[in-house]
């Protein structure tokens, strides 16, 4: 989109009133224009919504003023969102302050205390919360009345059919623990991501101020190890493989939906899983989303090539697929162009030319360490051996030890000579 949308466009899209074949190009053009960058702002700063849930947000006595929220491991959005400021959210998240009900004074999930409002969308919350046994979690609830209002399908409550009838648990995709229904409101419980700041885990304890920590706000600051890089590709590989294998396919693999979960990296958001057969819809995010739509497997095999060259390539970096050599590969095992190629195979524009699943990809990606002839014959090398102690300098330290233990001598002989005399 070259022209700028009239506010009329940008009100209905900040009141999650536009589908996503109609809110993407808006989105991609506030992305790079100020003028309507500051239109959002301007209508959020007057949005009733914002309003009154800035006035129910301090749920546990803490000065409002003082917290920062973000994305919660639902991994439901991009955006960042200040308790204090919700009218301040930049632009790129659709309808980021919406559904204030879920914000009112009532709380109505039973059995989970709410402790912090993590994402507002059109339709939805994400909260951390703290379940009867006082592990913390992320909820989401999603407003099915609302959507059926609006005349919008409710993907998530045919991904989470998909998604938990088939996932069982495992390490590399998030786990659902419970699905609820109160009126219509439809929630469930998942992980909730680990500590940004702190670098912890919030399973036992909450911390004062929660930023979860997600790929995408570390890629935002730095490129990644080769070897760090390559081993969470790896094992996102390992959770995509097992949804494939099931014949599920996420359709939504970028960085804000990758979390960590006890320093594990984990594919997060299934609001949009379906099943192989049932891949027809073009949804999912416009940047890891391949040229020609087809949102099956190899879509993810698409968007996981897309993450892996950030990861390696740093914030920015140009010349995509191949990625820029520096020193870090000198020190790597892994091989640069072999898995450049590996990108370059897995972003081809059609899908008959990408890797077909995530196992082939993974399979690929193991093959790319590098193992030379000359590696098999090089010297092990040892452990020199501790420096030798001289004769002359043994014989100090044992004089060290006659002289300090002299007095616990002395003090023995002249127990006994007490003991002697007491008893003749």
């Amino acid at each position: 989109m070259s022209a700028c949308p009239p506010r009329e466009l940008l009100e209905t899209l900040e009141q999650g009133g536009l589908d996503d074949s109609k809110a993407e190009p808006i989105e991609r053009h506030l992305e790079h224009c100020a003028t309507c960058r500051a239109s959002m702002d301007r209508i959020r700063q007057t949005d009733d919504y914002a309003t009154k849930l800035r006035a129910v947000m301090p749920v546990n006595g803490d000065d409002a003023t003082d917290t920062s929220v973000q994305l919660a491991a639902a991994g439901s959005g991009d955006t960042t969102v200040g308790i204090a400021s919700l009218t301040e959210a930049p632009t790129g998240n659709r309808a980021a302050v919406k559904a204030a009900d879920f914000g009112s004074a009532d709380w109505m999930i039973p059995d989970y205390e709410r402790v912090m409002l993590c994402n507002e969308g059109s339709y939805g919350t994400v909260w951390a919360v703290r379940d009867r046994v006082g592990v913390y979690r992320a909820l989401k609830i999603i407003d099915l009345e609302r959507l059926s209002r609006l005349g919008v399908k409710c993907r998530e409550k045919s991904a989470l059919e998909a998604y938990c009838r088939r996932v069982s648990n495992d390490p590399h995709l998030i786990t659902i623990y419970h699905i609820g229904m109160i009126d219509k409101l439809l929630y469930y419980t998942m992980d909730l991501a680990d500590d940004y700041t702190s670098r912890k885990s919030v399973r036992d304890v909450f911390p004062a101020s929660y930023r979860p920590l997600t790929l995408d706000i570390v890629l935002r600051e730095r490129a990644l190890g080769v070897d760090v890089g390559i081993e969470i590709a790896r094992r996102l590989l390992m959770g995509l493989s097992r949804l494939h294998e099931l014949e599920l396919v996420h359709r939504d693999v970028k960085p804000s939906n990758i979390v960590f979960v006890n320093y594990c990296p984990k594919l997060a958001d299934i609001g949009i899983v379906t099943t192989s057969t049932e891949t027809g819809d073009s949804i999912g995010t416009q940047r890891y989303m391949p040229p020609d739509k087809v949102m099956d497997k190899t879509a993810d095999t698409y968007a996981l090539g897309k993450v892996l060259f950030e990861m390696l390539a740093g914030p920015g970096a140009e010349g995509f697929p191949v990625l820029p050599a520096d020193r870090r590969w000198n020190q790597s095992r892994w091989n640069r162009n072999r898995i450049s190629r590996v990108i370059a195979r897995s972003c081809e524009d059609t899908a008959d030319k990408r890797y077909e699943s995530a196992t082939a990809m993974l399979n690929d990606l193991e093959q790319c360490v590098e193992l030379t002839v000359e590696s098999l014959f090089d010297d092990v090398e040892e452990t020199p051996p501790a420096p030798s102690r001289s004769a002359a300098h043994e014989a100090i330290e044992l004089g060290y030890a006659t002289i300090r233990a002299l007095p616990w001598i002395f003090a023995i002989i002249a127990l006994l000579v007490i003991v002697s005399l007491l008893t003749t």
